[in-house]
């Protein structure tokens, strides 16, 4: 299974999302300790084994999120904020794709506590619309920091009333103007249309097919990353958004720093809290590579990057990285997939911290099928002293009934299996929890992928094919820190 790109430019986009053959790679997040930075403090976002950015005891719900207000065939979560307070995605209206947004706390606390959320709660907010029928999408989003409250979360939304307040968090994607496509970061809301100053674009680099895409952001907004065509193919991008009247945009050229070796494209698919670390994949002359990059100099053209070319599973053809999340002692994890003897499958990257030199190393995560894992991982999340491992992974996998199922993987970044941890589909974890059951899920609920995953990993975004057989966005709250407690087996 090929990890494609959702793109505004593919025609043939609906079919493949359909039949399970495209997804987007989502990042992690980075935890950090005890209260909320102010936007200019040096430690990463705050996150708690009780939930993200504080929440306490919330619930472990599984809520299917809807659609966009007026005709709609089909709702994807694509990402959700490192602060877990925001879902992004894009939803099939009539013949184009519409970008949306999601407060989460806000949409939860507008039913009445109870699973599942409904269309007319309206809990998707449309920002992408320039002119009719100019399609749109959203990747990834920054988190909130103005108005923010631990408890409450930002208590200035209110889309029923038209009060829509972000408290400082963007979201970011592309966008079509015409025949040009632009990566796109929404600064504000939006109502009916797009006024000047409500968005920031940065335009394709020319040449090959207009495609400018925004995959993620750091967490106060300022960087963004993504890829955009070239006349010698993709090339990944690093654009400073501080001034959005002026963004500074440049291409990424990844060169690995030992063997000197350069990727001959490259697409950043997931950017650190701070900007200072950037993943994502570039093509050699026989297959496509995963990279790992540290910003050195901004302001120079091109960048200056301390890259690394990781290594893939023995054996494999190719890798490619899509998320990462970074310790409060600055340690990186990555997350992606790799090609193996078996098939391709999902993986994490981390350091050898018992050799001098720190070497990459790359573990394989397997997948739900036996034999042939056929798998993916699209988010990652950091959870010390988790009784089930440090790190948690989220994505898609083909299983024995379908093509692509989601999937939840806890563990520790070591290559030997220290026998704690696990890897189920979120769908058997919600049964067997007797969450499903609960939430009013259902049984004939599939949940083909999850896409995104918050810093702490409390919160899941994802879509799948609902109870009427559509194509459907779902969010899963309160997911549990430590072990998995099966009271329905």
């Amino acid at each position: 299974m090929k990890h494609g790109k959702f793109s505004i430019t593919l025609a043939a986009c609906l079919a493949l999302l359909l039949s399970g053959g495209t997804a987007w790679a989502a990042k992690g997040g980075i935890p950090g300790k005890p209260d909320k930075p102010d936007p200019g403090d040096d430690d990463p976002p705050v996150t708690t084994d009780e939930g993200v950015y504080g929440w306490v005891d919330e619930e472990f719900w599984f809520w299917r999120w809807g659609h966009m207000d007026g005709p709609h065939d089909a709702s994807y979560a694509l990402d959700i904020s490192r602060d877990g307070t925001t879902a992004v995605g894009v939803t099939d209206v009539v013949t184009f794709w519409r970008a949306w947004r999601s407060d989460i706390g806000w949409a939860i606390a507008t039913d009445d506590g109870v699973p599942p959320l409904y269309n007319e709660l309206q809990v998707q907010e449309d920002i992408g619309v320039v002119a009719p029928s100019q399609p749109s999408e959203a990747h990834g989003a920054s988190d909130m920091i103005d108005g923010f409250d631990l408890q409450t979360g930002c208590t200035g939304y209110d889309k029923v009333a038209l009060n829509l307040d972000w408290c400082g968090s963007t979201t970011v994607g592309a966008l079509n103007i015409g025949e040009v496509s632009y990566g796109t970061q929404w600064l504000l809301p939006v109502l009916d249309q797009v006024d000047d100053g409500d968005y920031a674009t940065v335009p394709d680099f020319g040449g090959g097919i207009s495609e400018m895409v925004a995959k993620d952001v750091t967490a106060d907004g300022l960087i963004m990353v993504g890829y955009g065509n070239t006349k010698r193919g993709l090339m990944g991008f690093y654009a400073d958004m501080t001034d959005p009247l002026l963004p500074v945009v440049r291409q990424l050229t990844i060169t690995d720093v030992v063997d000197g070796q350069t990727l001959r494209s490259s697409s950043a698919e997931a950017i650190s809290w701070d900007g200072t670390t950037i993943v994502g994949y570039g093509s050699t002359k026989k297959a496509n590579r995963a990279f790992v990059s540290t910003v050195l100099d901004a302001t120079t053209d091109p960048i200056t990057l301390e890259s690394i070319i990781l290594p893939m599973i023995a054996g494999g053809q190719y890798a490619e990285a899509y998320a990462m999340t970074t310790t409060p002692e600055g340690v990186v994890h990555i997350a992606g997939r790799s090609d193996s003897p078996k098939g391709p499958q999902a993986c994490i990257w981390f350091k050898d911290t018992s050799t001098e030199d720190e070497e990459w190393l790359v573990k394989g995560l397997g997948g739900l099928a036996t034999g042939a894992p056929n798998s993916i991982a699209t988010g990652i999340a950091y959870r010390p002293d988790s009784t089930v491992g440090d790190l948690m992974v989220v994505g898609y996998s083909e299983s024995i009934l379908y093509d692509s199922e989601a999937f939840v993987w806890a563990g520790n970044p070591v290559l030997e299996d220290d026998e704690i941890g696990y890897f189920y589909d979120l769908e058997y974890i919600l049964t067997k929890t007797g969450v499903g059951e609960a939430s009013s899920m259902g049984s004939r609920w599939i949940l083909n992928e999850a896409t995104g995953v918050s810093a702490g990993g409390g919160r899941i975004v994802g879509w799948g094919t609902n109870p009427e057989g559509g194509i459907e966005a779902w969010v899963v709250t309160g997911y549990p820190y430590d072990e998995l407690v099966f009271t329905h087996e």
